[in-house]
């Protein structure tokens, strides 16, 4: 390869093509390589050496697409020769015009679409019950519903609200718990033509009111029972556990209403990456072809018991259903306190001979390093998570799979498409263990695409952010047409009006197709499987009397899961009643662990907060004076809760929610609890007992009843 004879000249070139630094959060341009002179802490991909004679090149240990090692000469030397032609090209415009490369981006970014979509969710359900009517949906015991159950009661309930004006292009607020009555709801939501807006009887009473405010529905379907009190403008409020004698007396064949499948199905709320939460609408377009993807990739056949165990407001919950039921399967459920915790989720798993399903990283983690049967009816475990951390086992009885998407674009799997060259804890290789678990591949249909900031592909091996397309994208955000705009672009590659949803995740490709997760280019961070963007928890702190100024952060726990901590400049304002103005206005995954005052947040040179300088957390700040454990029984509880909790001296009157506990640790604290006790010690105990000196008066009770029977 010829290069300039003067070596001035040389070190000119060098220097033109380095270019003006990037800022924080883009993403290098395609042959936006480091090029400059070696040096031995270099992070460069790529690093050019060049004098009189010449120019050597060398790739960095971590460079993952080898493949294109083999045509990097002939594509240097025609990246050099357009900078010879334009010293002061800037580098993002270099074209590399590597063929092979882009043939193969364009075959791993888009595979064939092999679902068949056979329609709609409400065809496909009343199909199953027309030709199964006695087959078993959900559940089991008295609140179970069989196909013909599910699909009169949700015919009838479709009728009462196209009485109360539901239609296309309207919605119908759904607010409760996992159940029967749930189901029911949603499917004559979805019958009715309306959209169904999920919400989380859990999350605080403003954030739902804030919810309904933009949706305006025309009605809102909950349970008497929960005793949620709905803000004025939710509509005409249906409670369906009092109101169903009524209701049972309506016809139940199909109110023979057209569902479209570019109408919205459901409406869910999610984390906000400019610290506003976003409502995405969901099409029956998107859910059709969700559901067939699933069907295909998971093998779901109607011999299939699966769980539902995500909060019913999530989407996650929605893929928990619909695949299932569209397929003659049937979906069951476990109670609360047993959802989160390990050993008691397993053991509910095996007795109700699930046959699939799907848990957030943290709780997988905890489930595939339990002791499991060999007879155990679970085949598939599918972990959602944009990074997994470890391998399952592969003598597990079942398979472990992983799965990433979001509420705005689903579609990436562990290659489980086709089913022979999947990729899972059973067939993984001592290779493919040497590295942490990969996110997968796309869906039949779904397109990754890798670009850079200005919508330039990238080569196998880069990092770039990652965009969706295909038939799963949402519409959009339900009120908010900037963020739609901004998060749902023109697709470049693509036919005359499709898009590319940006996911603000970072990514690469291997050689073999497969996609890596590297990171994101905004704030947001997951707890507890949850999408959470720091700046929306700042956006509430910084609007509570008294705090000046405040940041956010997400550290890693012991066990490698993050918590979120607040760094709070408040000299005013007493971080207890702060934490409480929280716990009303935020989800409790989304209210910090921990809360730190400060005199001044650090800032850096440029007068940014400078997140790498804040302190250790706090974890004093919301305790009250100490008092020691007094018998045996809270000094057992108290050494309990220090090994779960990031203090080591816990007091009777210290809370375990404000040390940095959270539903996970209080899972695994009821858990220990009652194998230690020999009694049933469950997770609402925790919640409902959340003090030392409170939960030891409930333990010496449950022990004296126990001791009496």
């Amino acid at each position: 390869m010829s290069v300039p004879s003067d070596p001035t000249t040389m070190a000119q070139l060098v220097d033109t093509i380095a270019g003006t630094p990037l800022s924080s959060g883009e993403v290098s341009a395609p042959a936006a390589f480091h090029w400059r002179h070696p040096h031995p802490d270099t992070d460069a991909q790529l690093v050019l050496t060049g004098d009189e004679t010449g120019i050597s090149w060398r790739l960095a240990q971590g460079w993952s697409a080898p493949m294109l090692a083999t045509e990097l000469d002939r594509n240097l030397a025609a990246l050099l020769a357009q900078v010879a032609d334009d010293p002061h090209r800037p580098i993002g415009t270099l074209a590399v015009p590597d063929r092979t490369a882009q043939d193969w981006l364009a075959r791993h970014g888009r595979p064939a679409d092999t679902a068949l979509v056979g329609g709609l969710v409400p065809d496909l359900v009343a199909h199953q019950a027309q030709q199964h009517p006695r087959r078993l949906a959900f559940g089991s015991g008295p609140a179970s519903l069989t196909y013909g159950e599910l699909d009169s009661r949700a015919n009838q309930l479709a009728r009462v609200l196209r009485e109360l004006g539901a239609q296309r292009d309207g919605c119908v607020g759904l607010m409760m718990d996992r159940g029967s009555e749930m189901l029911v709801s949603f499917l004559a939501i979805l019958r009715s033509g309306a959209a169904a807006i999920l919400l989380d009887p859990a999350h605080p009473a403003q954030r739902i009111a804030e919810v309904l405010d933009v949706a305006r529905p025309r009605a809102v379907l909950t349970l008497a029972r929960l005793g949620a009190v709905l803000p004025p403008g939710a509509g005409t409020v249906v409670a369906v556990d009092t109101e169903w004698p009524r209701i049972h007396r309506l016809p139940t064949d199909d109110p023979g209403i057209a569902v479209h499948p570019e109408d919205v199905a459901y409406v869910v709320h999610t984390s906000g990456s400019t610290g506003t939460p976003k409502r995405v609408a969901v099409l029956h377009r998107s859910v059709a072809h969700s559901v067939a993807t699933h069907q295909e990739g998971h093998r779901i056949t109607a011999q299939d018991r699966a769980a539902w165990l995500a909060p019913p407001g999530s989407s996650v919950s929605v893929g928990e259903l619909w695949p299932y039921l569209c397929a003659g399967a049937s979906v069951h459920t476990a109670p609360p306190e047993i959802v989160g915790a390990a050993p008691l989720l397993r053991d509910w798993l095996v007795a109700e001979k699930i046959t699939k399903a799907y848990v957030s990283m943290p709780l997988a983690e905890q489930l595939y390093q339990l002791p499991w049967p060999a007879q155990t009816a679970l085949q598939l475990l599918t972990v959602g998570s944009d990074k997994v951390r470890r391998w399952a086992a592969p003598d597990l009885p079942f398979e472990v799979a992983v799965a990433c998407g979001s509420s705005e674009a689903n579609g990436i799997s562990s290659c489980l498409v086709p089913w022979e060259d999947r990729l899972t804890s059973a067939t993984a290789t001592s290779s493919d263990r040497a590295a942490p678990p990969p996110i997968g591949r796309p869906w039949p249909g779904v397109r990754v695409e890798l670009l850079d900031t200005a919508m330039r592909r990238l080569l196998p091996g880069a990092v770039g952010e990652m965009y969706l397309g295909g038939p799963e994208l949402a519409r959009g955000y339900l009120g908010d047409p900037a963020q739609t705009a901004d998060r749902f672009r023109p697709d470049p590659y693509g036919p005359p009006g499709a898009r590319l949803y940006r996911t603000g995740d970072l990514a690469c490709f291997d050689e073999r197709g497969r996609l890596h997760h590297r990171g994101r280019v905004d704030r947001e961070v997951k707890i507890r499987g949850f999408r959470v963007d720091p700046a929306e928890v700042e956006r509430a702190l910084l609007a509570q009397p008294g705090v000046q100024d405040a940041v956010v952060v997400a550290l890693a726990d012991e066990d490698g899961e993050s918590q979120l901590c607040a760094y709070l400049v408040a000299p005013e304002a007493e971080p207890h009643r702060v934490r409480a103005a929280l716990v009303d206005l935020l989800p409790g995954h989304a209210v910090p662990a921990s809360f730190t005052l400060l005199d001044r947040l650090p800032v850096t040179a440029n007068g940014k907060v400078d997140r790498n300088a804040l302190p250790a957390p706090d974890w004093t700040t919301l305790r009250k004076p100490y008092r020691a454990p007094r018998d045996e029984v809270e000094r057992d509880l108290a050494q309990l809760w220090a090994d779960l909790l990031p203090v080591a001296q816990i007091g009777l009157d210290d809370h375990f929610f404000h040390l940095g506990g959270d539903s996970m640790s209080a899972n695994r604290l009821a858990a220990r609890l009652s194998r230690r006790l020999r009694v049933r010690i469950t997770v609402r105990a925790v919640l409902e007992h959340p003090t030392l000196v409170e939960l030891a008066e409930f333990v010496r009770s449950q022990v004296r009843i126990a001791t009496r029977s």
